[in-house]
């Protein structure tokens, strides 16, 4: 046998160092890239403090990301897309908008789910680690998102190493879609099933008293038990002929404001049995959720479900604006049988372009926003929820003897799903 050459042996040992090196790169970039969830929607606990990754804007109009949340909702979840080059972009539910790592923002820069378009600073690298735990890295400053507790928990695309404070878990919203999710919209983000025993706080907020509403209504808004409660895996909203606080009638008005609000982009749904009868009228609609700093109707308001007591065979959606003054346009689904004699759902579906209204899942009428046509910007914005029951007022008139009390509407569930 020839005695090898050690400088063969020197560029060998060499090269398949280069070799080995090459492929260990391939195998950790090819696995950082297959491990990050794209097409799924997730939440992002930080590893720090455990707790989840919100872009809640009623907590801060500003909208920064935060890891301050016990619990997931649609402000706590993100949509992992494909950016390409090995990128991938976040994309939150609950505003619509994608994260981005913007700094010329600020020298103290969070991230925001602000963006309608994928730019550079939009894209970031999913790095996987071991035990399910993976970090995030910013494409335009490859640096690291931290969450770190000494600033108060706001994610900043600013460390140049990975630590606790850089290191995040992950999961899927809601596992598998229900079957029923609607066309386009295969997400659940938000539902309240009313499976309970007591109103989720979580949830509904109430409005209470008795001025009217603006619409001369007669009825006395409380949140006690005998007028909203949870009833057989049904929310049940009573309007009672009873005298309380001038009013003689009573009944409920709950709101999802301050606790849930939702972008474009959605599909809102709720499954009813409405009450009926002269001078009732209940309702599922939502409203912008700046209506607190804008008023109305500048916030702008979609009725979903509005119900004439005496006419339960008819449906009315509408929208109203402001378009330097009060603006509305809608449209009315006429049913074959008394909307009151079971459950129906009641929903609208809301993209950039458009709103659409449906019963029983069969769309009724459409509303063109595209590009804020008509003045009806306000529609892109965030909206929260209202179910109630009003009794009298300009849209149905006041009960006469024929009206039976106590009326009451049933709520099967509350769900949005998105895209």
């Amino acid at each position: 046998m020839a005695k090898p050459n050690n400088n063969n042996i020197r560029f060998l040992s060499r090269s398949l160092r280069i070799l080995f090196l090459a492929l260990t790169t391939m195998m950790v970039t090819g696995a950082a890239q297959a491990a990050a969830p794209v097409g799924q929607t997730i939440w992002l606990r930080a590893s720090a403090n455990n707790l989840f990754v919100s872009a809640d804007l009623a907590r801060d109009s500003s909208g920064p990301l935060v890891a301050d949340r016990s619990v997931v909702g649609a402000w706590e979840q993100f949509q992992v897309i494909d950016a390409g080059g090995g990128f991938i972009a976040l994309k939150s539910v609950g505003t619509g908008k994608f994260v981005s790592a913007d700094l010329n923002r600020g020298t103290f820069a969070p991230l925001v789910a602000d963006r309608t378009a994928i730019g550079t600073w939009e894209q970031f690298t999913w790095g996987d680690l071991s035990g399910g735990v993976f970090t995030l890295r910013g494409r335009t400053t490859n640096r690291f998102v931290s969450a770190d507790l000494n600033r108060g928990a706001s994610l900043v695309c600013d460390r140049t190493t990975a630590s606790t404070w850089e290191r995040f878990t992950w999961g899927t919203s809601g596992g598998t879609p229900p079957s029923d999710a609607p066309p386009g919209f295969p997400q659940l983000i938000w539902s309240d099933e009313f499976s309970g025993t007591t109103i989720n706080s979580s949830n509904w907020g109430f409005d209470l008293g008795n001025s009217g509403f603006g619409n001369n209504e007669l009825q006395n808004y409380t949140n006690r038990p005998e007028n909203a409660r949870i009833e057989n895996g049904s929310l049940i909203i009573e309007a009672r002929r009873e005298n309380l606080g001038g009013s003689s009638y009573t009944s409920a008005r709950m709101k999802t404001e301050g606790k849930r609000t939702f972008g474009v982009n959605t599909w809102v749904e709720a499954r009813i049995r409405i009450p009926q009868g002269q001078g009732i009228w209940p309702a599922f609609w939502m409203l912008g959720a700046n209506i607190g700093s804008v008023g109305w109707p500048a916030c702008g308001e979609i009725d979903i479900m509005e119900v004439q007591g005496q006419n339960p065979f008819r449906n009315f959606g509408t929208m109203h604006w402001d378009a330097n003054g009060h603006a509305q346009f809608g449209g009315v689904f006429d049913s074959s049988v008394s909307l009151a004699s079971g459950f129906h759902t009641f929903a609208i579906s809301r993209t950039t372009t458009s709103i659409k209204w449906y019963v029983d899942r069969v769309q009724y009428f459409e509303g063109n926003i595209e590009g804020g046509i008509n003045s009806t910007s306000e529609f892109q914005g965030q909206f929260f929820i209202i179910l109630n029951v009003a009794v009298g007022g300009n849209f149905v008139g006041s009960p006469d003897a024929s009206t039976v009390f106590p009326q009451r509407m049933q709520v099967d569930y509350v769900r949005v799903w998105g895209n």
